[in-house]
This record gives structure tokens, sequence and C-alpha cells, in this order.
């Protein structure tokens, strides 16, 4: 964190999304993306998707970089829980629709 305040290296809030700790590590957040992402995307349009998984990946790197100055982070994890949040925010928003007779019956009354 001293490095991103002080040096006013700010490349260093964006470059951890794009590293993984590992090929298990790059698998699992790539499946991620690709299931979620999509979903996102199809639902909410590629740029909305993009800002909803760049703002908390951001926001992961830099709370990170704040509490635990002395550690690394790598990973788009916190880009992904993002993409989640918005799966989670519709499912609840749309509820009433997701869950009515109507929908579940198949469009008969």
């Amino acid at each position: 964190s001293n490095l991103i305040v002080n040096e006013y290296e700010l490349w260093r809030l964006f470059i951890p999304m794009f590293l993984h700790g590992g090929v298990i590590h790059y698998i699992l957040n790539v499946f991620a993306l690709c299931y979620i992402g999509r979903a996102v995307e199809y639902s909410h349009g590629t740029t909305f998707a993009a800002i909803l998984f760049m703002i908390p990946a951001v926001g992961s790197i830099l709370f990170s970089a704040l509490f635990l100055p002395q550690s690394i982070s790598v990973g788009a994890s916190g880009g992904i829980f993002g993409l989640i949040g918005a799966c989670i925010a519709d499912i609840v928003r749309n509820r009433r629709l997701l869950f009515s007779d109507f929908i579940n019956k198949g469009g008969s009354k």
C-alpha cells in the first residue's frame, strides 16, 4: 500500500486481477468467469458486466492493500464475487417473477 500511495504506482490496483497463484487458481477463475460472467453479461450487457466486475475487483485489491499491506494478492476473486452479488441481487429483485405459478407451470393459469 505504501507503493500505491507514496510512489503513485496506481497500476498495482489493476494488475493483480490478471495474475493467478497457480494453474488450479487460474482454471477455477476461468470457469467462474465463464458461467457467472456470461449470465450477467446476457442479462445486463457487456459494458455493465465489465463495470460490475472491475469495481469490486479494484475494491478488493484496495482493501487487501490497506488491511494486509505485507501480503501479496492475486486473482480475480473480488470481481467474481461482484458478479455473484449482481446475480443474487437479480434473484432477490425478481423473486416474484421467478417463483410465480405462471412461470413455473409453463404459462398456463
